[in-house]
């Protein structure tokens, strides 16, 4: 059975083995089993309150998760898989500063940490948009597709037959129209990459802003405050947009 750490520096905790020792302690002088479980049983208490603390505290330090975001060990495509990474990162490093803040600060970041929940909506979404591009782009072969409508144009030029050179013509036509928007899916793919570097460099400089506002007076710290929500909200409304023209560019190949 493999050894939780918490429990482990639960167990020499120097408040619980203060109590069971003093504890067992008094049940020597007193000879008094009674006092000895009772204190045995605080100890025990103490133990596993501590040990939550431990675990609890520990967790929200490591694990600062995006709501809805897919784990990067599940994203296909490199380049979306490195940007939810680094999106986690920074996302630590701003919970880490926010552990420490006081509250009074936190009052005045309460609505930009909102602000900043719908920012992440978008990214989780632009994801989700990213990987449905990755598996339709890797079930085509853009090479192929060229090098099709490079032989029907050539038969259609070599046809004797006016009703199969118009077929030829056609089918060409259709291929070269397939090549178009498959062009359009990798431009949209280069959108949404830049968009998501868009949010890793924002959830990067929060870390820094954050810290800063320790530093400052009450009335500095509602400017700075209010500053960071209004880029957030410029930002999580140009993505919004994005994420709408992106949208209807799937929904129309």
């Amino acid at each position: 059975m493999a050894e939780n750490p918490s429990v482990a520096r639960a167990l020499v905790n120097p408040v619980g083995l203060g109590v069971v020792a003093g504890a067992a302690t008094v049940a020597v002088a007193l000879t008094n089993p009674l006092v000895a479980a009772v204190g045995g049983g605080v100890y025990l208490c103490t133990v596993a309150i501590d040990a939550i603390r431990r675990s609890r505290k520990k967790n929200k330090t490591k694990h600062m998760p995006i709501p809805g975001m897919r784990d990067p060990s599940e994203i296909k495509d490199p380049s979306t898989r490195a940007a939810v990474q680094r999106m986690f990162e920074n996302k630590r490093a701003l919970q880490a500063i926010l552990d420490d803040a006081p509250p009074e600060m936190m009052v005045h970041l309460s609505h930009t940490l909102a602000t900043l929940d719908e920012l992440e909506g978008h990214a989780v979404r632009l994801v989700d948009r990213a990987e449905e591009v990755t598996r339709f782009l890797a079930g085509v072969n853009l090479p192929a597709l060229v090098g099709e409508v490079k032989q029907l144009a050539t038969r259609a030029v070599a046809a004797k037959d006016p009703a199969a050179r118009e077929s030829f013509e056609e089918a060409k036509q259709a291929k070269m129209e397939q090549i178009r928007s498959l062009k359009e899916m990798r431009a949209t793919r280069e959108r949404i990459d830049a968009n998501l570097m868009r949010v890793v460099a924002v959830l990067g400089a929060l870390p820094t802003k954050v810290a800063h506002m320790r530093a400052l007076d009450a009335q500095a710290i509602d400017q700075l405050s209010g500053d960071i929500r209004h880029d957030l909200d410029v930002v999580g409304t140009e993505l919004q947009t994005s994420e709408k023209v992106i949208k209807e560019q799937l929904v129309a190949q």
